[in-house]
């Protein structure tokens, strides 16, 4: 899991990334960019825009 990790989150500054072990097998989860899932607000609301901007998808 680990070394997955960091190989997706090469580059990135901030990243969540999850995975599940079931029964001995490693399943990946999600990336996230932020915590709260995304519903909570950024306060300021100037950093809405500047994490965004940091995206390049």
């Amino acid at each position: 899991m680990i070394e997955l990790s960091r190989k997706l989150s090469k580059g990135l500054k901030h990243v969540r990334i999850d995975f599940y072990e079931v029964d001995g097998k490693l399943y990946f989860g999600e990336i996230t960019f932020y915590h709260f899932s995304g519903f909570q607000p950024f306060i300021p609301e100037k950093w809405d825009m500047t994490f965004g901007d940091w995206l390049h998808i």
